[in-house]
C-alpha cells in the first residue's frame, strides 16, 4: 500500500462502517489515511489519521503485502462503458472481495435499480421495498429463451443477460428436465423481510410458465413444484 492508494477504513461510529480513505504516507508500523467524500474530494471536517500494522512479519510488512487494522484495498471505479457491460454483475470478478468491496458494489447497484447481484453461483438479492419492472413477461421470455440456447449449447458467443431469479429458476429447471432428470433444490434465505416470498413466489411463477405447453403459465403445469 503505496501513498495515493485508496481503501476502505472502518469506523465504529456513523451511518456507514467503512469510509472511502486515500493513504498520505506509509511508515514501517503504520499508515496515515485521510477520508473521501462522493465526488471524490477529501474530507476536510476530519484531519489524518493512522492505521497500525497488524503483524510485524517482514514476510507481510511489504507495501503488497501488509496488512493494517481495520483497512481494506478498494477496487477501482468501474467506468459506464464496464458497467453498460456489466462488469460489475459478477462479485467473482473483483480483484478485491471482502465485506466494504461486497457492501460497495451491492450498494451502487441498488442506486441504479438493479437489485441482483452474481457472487459466483449464488445470487444476492436487496428488498427494493418499491415495484420495478423487473418481471414482465417480455424479460421472462427473455430469460427462457436464453435458458434454451444454452441448453441446447448454442450462442456460446452471446452476452448473458444480467442477474435476475429468473436465470436461478431457469438453470435448475433446465438441470432438472436434462436427460439425467436431476432432483433441483433452490435455497432462498435472508432475513425477515428481505423478500423470501415474494422470491419465491417469483420462482414458482417462472416455473410453472416453463412447465406448461408452449411456456404458457394458463396450462396445466407439467412440473411437480414444492415449497418447503
Amino acid at each position: 500500500m503505496e501513498a495515493g492508494t485508496r481503501v476502505w477504513s472502518y469506523e465504529s461510529s456513523g451511518e456507514d462502517p467503512w469510509i472511502l480513505s486515500e493513504i498520505i504516507s506509509r511508515s514501517d508500523n503504520s499508515i496515515k489515511l485521510k477520508h473521501i467524500i462522493a465526488g471524490g474530494e477529501e474530507e476536510s471536517s476530519k484531519s489524518s489519521f493512522d492505521r497500525p500494522l497488524l503483524t510485524n512479519d517482514a514476510a507481510t510488512s511489504s507495501s503488497e503485502g501488509a496488512k493494517y487494522e481495520g483497512v481494506e484495498l478498494a477496487n477501482a471505479q468501474l467506468s459506464e462503458a464496464d458497467i453498460a457491460e456489466g462488469m460489475d454483475n459478477d462479485m467473482i470478478s473483483l480483484p478485491h472481495l471482502h465485506e466494504p468491496a461486497i457492501l460497495h458494489a451491492v450498494s451502487e447497484r441498488y442506486f441504479r435499480g438493479e437489485i441482483y447481484t452474481w457472487t459466483g453461483p449464488v445470487l444476492i438479492a436487496v428488498n427494493p421495498f418499491q415495484r420495478l419492472p423487473l418481471y414482465t413477461r417480455e424479460i421472462l421470455e427473455s430469460y427462457r429463451q436464453e435458458g434454451f440456447i444454452r441448453s441446447q449449447n448454442l450462442g456460446d458467443n452471446a452476452k448473458p443477460l444480467g442477474p435476475h431469479v429468473y436465470s436461478i429458476a431457469d438453470r435448475s429447471y433446465r438441470q432438472m428436465m436434462a436427460e439425467e432428470r436431476k432432483s433441483q433444490s433452490i435455497l432462498i434465505s435472508g432475513e425477515s423481510g428481505a423478500g423470501k416470498t415474494e422470491t419465491t413466489k417469483i420462482v414458482m411463477l417462472y416455473l410453472t410458465t416453463l412447465g406448461t405447453p408452449e411456456g404458457d403459465s394458463s396450462g396445466g403445469p407439467n412440473v411437480e413444484v414444492g415449497v418447503e
